[in-house]
């Protein structure tokens, strides 16, 4: 009998996607094979790469000659894969709010995250005012939520959170939370409490590496 072949993860930890899907694929125990795509070496725009994906974003799924070419779609893959009913349950209703948060994090957090990072590496600094105000009412939607509730769908733990949290955690090395925000910052203390975790950590410390040297170019330039 063959051998199992494990699917391949491409990504970068300095990215909150790679991250998110990492993270998933731990909880959901499902065994993948990392390879890395230096973003910072540009490796994401090779021709090997292109032929992955086109988009040239990270991460992506090679699964028995298919490719998944998104994050979010890359963790609920693993979570139907393991039939992992906490992270992604089966019920309807509860599904149908998990995505919701997914596409609040596709199309609202992450782009703004990438946004404002993009104009940092590109010397374009301080930050957008109208990117920081858009980001900030985006935390403060999930205050709201978490206000209510100790995590973002409710008494649980749910793959929206994993993806939430990889997102927020990044940007916070540029534009920390406020104080009115006591209850993402009790959220992530939570998320940071999770085996896992380590993962998003290691990913940060990556990513910091990066920003502390465009601080220290600039301030040397200055």
């Amino acid at each position: 009998m063959e051998k199992a072949v494990k699917p391949i993860l491409y990504g970068d930890e300095a990215s909150p996607p790679v991250r998110f899907a990492m993270m998933t694929a731990s909880l959901a125990n499902v065994e993948v094979e990392f390879q890395k795509i230096d973003l910072f070496k540009g490796e994401n725009r090779t021709e090997f790469y292109k032929k992955i994906n086109p988009f040239q974003k990270v991460p992506s799924l090679s699964v028995n000659g298919q490719n998944i070419c998104d994050s979010h779609a890359i963790a609920v893959y693993f979570c139907r894969k393991s039939n992992n009913q906490e992270l992604y349950p089966d019920d309807i209703i509860l599904k149908a709010k998990i995505d919701e948060w997914l596409y609040f994090d596709a199309g609202i957090l992450f782009p703004i995250d990438s946004a404002i990072f993009s104009d940092f590496f590109a010397g374009k600094w301080p930050a957008n005012e109208v990117l920081i105000n858009k980001w900030y009412s985006a935390l403060d939607h999930c205050e709201l939520v978490l206000d209510k509730q100790k995590w973002l769908t409710g008494d649980k733990i749910r793959l929206c959170d994993i993806c939430c949290g990889t997102t927020i955690s990044s940007l916070e090395i540029l534009i920390p939370l406020l104080e009115r925000h006591q209850r993402l910052k009790e959220w992530m203390r939570e998320l940071r409490n999770l085996p896992c975790f380590e993962i998003n950590t290691r990913g940060l410390k990556r990513l910091q590496v990066f920003v502390d040297a465009v601080k220290t170019s600039n301030t040397q330039v200055n």
